[in-house]
């Protein structure tokens, strides 16, 4: 490569973002780079991470170090009608020090087999079990108790818990939420106000009240934010000159010491977070992950970044613990344990008669012009088209917003300063607004989303494809996401005045965002602000796509809301299937509003919002899927921060 082409350097020297990386210039793959050169990189000797600057239940970094047992942690991978199977798997650590394989002993009134895999012998000193879980799957309504036992090395020394498992006829309940912790941006005085747990407790709350039979965590499971200040390795890259930077070995000594560093901030959010360790204990899980998960913009960086040595070794180790933490699974075996994709690995699980999910991969195959390969596109309808017999409801999880508010302008205002000389990114004022990386804040925000110039286009073809698939398989396709940190719903629907009846229209798809369960909520002005976009289009023929006028009251005192598309509250949501009954009486988009008992537990239901129109005098029976957005107040109140449900009834397509 001719280094003196001006299209690749400016006329500083200044290698240009969008040009090739010039020592990995066409990599097969994300995570792909060539081995460190044997000469010493331009960077100080990588010293391990020492002991914890924090030791607080909001921000601990750098990450404890493990003990000698973990787990066990749940997770959900489908059901098999065929063999009337539940199926799933226990995640289970053990300091290879102990000579005995933990034994795991199940009680409950259904046949129950399972199986061992050693998924590493010997990771940072722990052993990593898989047991494969394989329970009986019984007519009837109701759900199955299911009561587990781990014995560690003798009877003296074991765990104990339980989760539920729903039988056929019954109807499934679930959970969804994103963005698990705080940022390296929020003050810490902040998340101590906020603290991680509070949403967390009345999520927990709801299941003791009335079991959830899965919980799908939708990106942002973790924060490696501090990574780049707690490896010094790594704080002194993000500190190095511009074409340096990019051009820098990741050293075989660093890739040990980050893969640790991404061990133990799971272990540290998975085991020393007393909330999170009772949901996955107790709520077999899905998961998807997102940027965070990874590093901020994981996917969303130009060329010369994107296809460093630096990032793509960030990225490999990223995924080697995401398949083992969220999927109980490794890069050798992840086929097997039913996740597909070109490169990318994404899920597909179905829940009992008639509700289905379908887990995006979001970040493995991403890059500045497509978000997934076409293969993989390929593959996902593949998946889709094979699997959804009597499925009414179809979950997509997408971590980023399927449908969003667009802000053009500002993407072409940071598309023209992603270029601005080196020199230049180094002013005080342009260093303050940059993210570590040298390119403005919200320049990977913006490339994140699906609206972005550069994704919508792609998003667009496979919005087609969905509305082919509804209308084939007469399916409701559903959107979750979260990434955004405030909540909020779209809909695509038929457009115009003519358009068929909710329960006969295939283009109705209705867009769920919430976002976050921990993370700081945006501020009131921002919140503004996103109002103050186009919020409605028509992104293909014969379609309509809005930000729908959904928070008639606020959360905090019921007061009518004068900003109804976005809340800026945490929040979490609820989803389950409904049977229900549409009659001459049900009005479009009726909503209701209640007043809010000072409760930081205790479910209240706030808004209703029901999809329907006066259809006769014959009533028409539905298969809905409710979903009820629980958003916590953000005034703290004698008894704890209140929540206020907001629901949503979709109807199964007829």
């Amino acid at each position: 490569m001719d280094e003196n082409n001006s299209n690749m350097k400016d006329k500083y020297g200044d290698w240009n973002a969008n040009a090739p990386n010039p020592v990995n210039p066409d990599p097969k793959y994300t995570g792909d780079y060539p081995p460190p050169k044997l000469t010493t990189s331009r960077v100080p000797d990588a010293d391990p991470s020492g002991e914890p600057k924090t030791d607080s239940s909001v921000i601990v970094h750098p990450p404890r170090l493990p003990g000698q047992k973990l787990g066990p942690f749940l997770q959900f991978l489908t059901t098999d009608l065929k063999n009337m199977t539940w199926k799933g798997s226990m995640l289970i650590f053990r300091h290879i020090s102990s000579d005995k394989r933990p034994t795991v002993e199940f009680q409950s009134d259904v046949k129950i087999d399972f199986n061992w895999e050693v998924l590493y012998e010997n990771l940072f000193n722990l052993r990593a079990y898989r047991v494969n879980l394989f329970i009986e799957l019984r007519s009837g309504e109701g759900n199955e108790r299911i009561q587990w036992t781990i014995l560690w090395d003798d009877e003296n020394e074991k765990s104990n818990g339980h989760f539920y498992v729903p039988r056929l006829e019954q109807k499934w309940r679930g959970g969804f939420f994103s963005c698990n912790g705080f940022d390296a941006y929020v003050p810490k005085e902040v998340a101590m106000d906020l603290t991680c747990s509070n949403v967390w407790n009345h999520l927990l709350s709801v299941h003791d009240e009335e079991p959830l039979h899965l919980l799908f965590w939708g990106g942002d499971q973790i924060y490696i934010d501090f990574i780049f200040e707690d490896v010094p390795f790594l704080r002194a890259w993000v500190n190095m000159e511009w074409n340096a930077k990019w051009t820098t070995d990741f050293r075989d000594d660093l890739k040990e010491q980050v893969e640790e560093y991404y061990f133990n901030t799971y272990v540290e959010n998975w085991n020393c977070r007393l909330e999170v360790r009772k949901a996955l204990q107790s709520i077999p899980s899905l998961m998807m992950w997102d940027d965070h998960d990874i590093f901020d913009g994981a996917g969303s960086y130009p060329p010369l970044l994107h296809d460093s040595p630096m990032m793509m070794g960030l990225f490999g180790a990223a995924q080697k613990m995401r398949l083992l933490f969220q999927h109980h699974t490794t890069l050798d075996r992840a086929r097997e344990h039913y996740l597909f994709g070109h490169e990318g690995y994404n899920l597909f699980a179905r829940c009992g008669r008639h509700l289905a999910i379908m887990g995006m991969d979001e970040r493995t195959e991403r890059n500045t012009e497509a978000v997934h390969h076409e293969n993989s596109w390929q593959m996902i309808f593949d998946r889709l088209e094979n699997e959804l017999d009597d499925i009414e409801h179809l979950i997509i999880v997408f971590p980023v917003p399927f449908s969003f508010v667009r802000v053009r302008i500002a993407e072409s205002i940071f598309e023209k300063m992603k270029n601005l000389p080196n020199k230049w990114r180094k002013l005080p004022p342009v260093k303050k607004t940059n993210s570590i990386f040298g390119l403005p804040e919200l320049y990977d925000d913006l490339l994140d989303e699906w609206t972005h110039e550069a994704h919508v286009d792609e998003r667009n073809r496979a919005l087609v494809r969905f509305q082919q698939l509804a209308e084939k398989k007469r399916v409701r396709i559903t959107f979750f996401s979260g990434d955004v940190h405030c909540c909020g719903i779209s809909r695509f629907q038929t457009r115009g005045n003519h358009r068929p009846l909710s329960i006969n229209d295939a283009k109705l798809m209705y867009q769920i965002i919430s976002s976050a369960i921990v993370n700081m909520p945006p501020s009131k002005t921002a919140i503004q602000v996103a109002h103050r976009f186009r919020t409605n289009w028509t992104p293909v023929d014969d379609t309509e796509e809005e930000v729908i006028d959904f928070f008639n009251r606020k959360p905090e005192n019921g007061a009518k809301a004068f900003h109804k598309k976005f809340r800026p509250n945490r929040n979490w949501c609820c989803f389950e299937e409904r049977s229900n009954t549409f009659t001459s009486s049900v009005v479009v988009a009726q909503t209701h509003c209640f007043s809010c008992r000072k409760s930081h537990v205790t479910p209240i239901s706030a808004g209703q919002r029901y999809e329907g129109e006066q259809l006769s005098e014959q009533q028409t029976a539905t298969n809905d899927l409710r979903i009820r957005l629980w958003l916590e107040s953000s005034r703290e109140e004698d008894h704890g921060r209140k929540f206020v449900g907001y629901d949503l009834r979709i109807p199964n397509l007829k």
